[in-house]
């Protein structure tokens, strides 16, 4: 184990990752979630297996490999399968209006860019987003701020992001997309000219409100708190943190100290659009439609 740890420190002091230049998605905060999550899922640690957690070495052999990958062209009998833990989504492309960013898409879903990486921003009544590679590396913070390696120019439209519309996400340059994508799950008309819409979703939309209902971190750890201590418990088990100007209870774990917790507590607070229960992109291809067999 020892020889691992060091293993990777050695990968990552070889390639250093330069995630804290690139820029933040432009994209919207959200307020209400509705599905209820059992609370233990909650304390269980972040559930991406393993396995899918990449050093910075292996995410910089993805982007080199989507990089090379040579792609067919976009046609008109293209079908993107988007296949997550929570459903599988059918879309179209509209090659007509943003060729480059249908074919963009199609690059790095058929050289396998996308597997594994995650919905991490997911909006009820405006959009879920993902296609970040850096969503694999472990680390929470940067997850947003991840690209391919290159970018693409913007290709806006008249075409409205209704409810089902798939868009590039991009910082506050026009022309800085390269692989988070989002899909609306009601209509953003603000977002009309101003983003690159590429496709649609054709079949499973109710695949989106599955995930745009699920409460978000900071909702999940609102809900695991009291509005005053229960009587007859140990007020040493329990510290007080305020939630929008008013104090909220939680009682501390048998596993956890208080200072422990309360930076376990505020960190989740924060995160106030990350799913409280991962959504995983397990893969995204784009086939023909005559090759799907039913």
């Amino acid at each position: 184990m020892k020889i691992y740890i060091i293993a990777i420190l050695i990968v990552n002091l070889l390639y250093p990752s330069d995630n804290n230049s690139l820029p933040k998605l432009d994209l919207r905060d959200a307020d209400d979630l509705k599905l209820d999550i059992k609370i233990d899922n909650l304390f269980k640690k972040f559930e991406i297996e393993e396995k899918n957690i990449l050093i910075q070495a292996q995410i910089d052999l993805i982007k080199e490999n989507s990089r090379n990958y040579e792609v067919e062209p976009v046609n008109e009998d293209d079908i993107i399968i988007l296949e997550t833990n929570l459903g599988v989504i059918k879309l179209k492309f509209f090659p007509n209006v943003a060729p480059n960013h249908c074919l963009n898409f199609k690059k790095l879903a058929n050289s396998g860019f996308y597997d594994k990486t995650l919905f991490h921003r997911v909006i009820p009544g405006f959009m879920i987003q993902g296609g970040d590679i850096l969503t694999r590396d472990g680390f929470q913070e940067n997850d947003g701020t991840g690209n391919p390696g290159w970018t693409i120019n913007a290709e806006f439209s008249d075409i409205k992001h209704k409810r089902g519309i798939l868009s590039m996400a991009r910082s506050t340059d026009p022309n800085s997309a390269g692989s988070q994508f989002f899909i609306c799950v009601a209509d953003a008309f603000h977002l009309d000219g101003a983003y690159s819409v590429f496709g649609e979703v054709i079949e499973n939309e109710h695949v989106l409100d599955i995930i745009a209902n699920i409460p978000s971190e900071s909702e999940q750890v609102s809900s695991m708190s009291r509005l005053e201590i229960p009587i007859n418990e140990n007020k040493d088990d329990w510290l007080t943190y305020t939630i929008n100007k008013k104090s909220r209870f939680f009682k501390i774990p048998p596993n956890q100290t208080k200072e422990s917790y309360l930076e376990y507590i505020k960190r989740k607070i924060r995160n106030k659009s990350r799913p409280s229960i991962p959504v995983t992109i397990k893969k995204i291809r784009v086939i023909d439609k005559g090759s799907i067999t039913k």
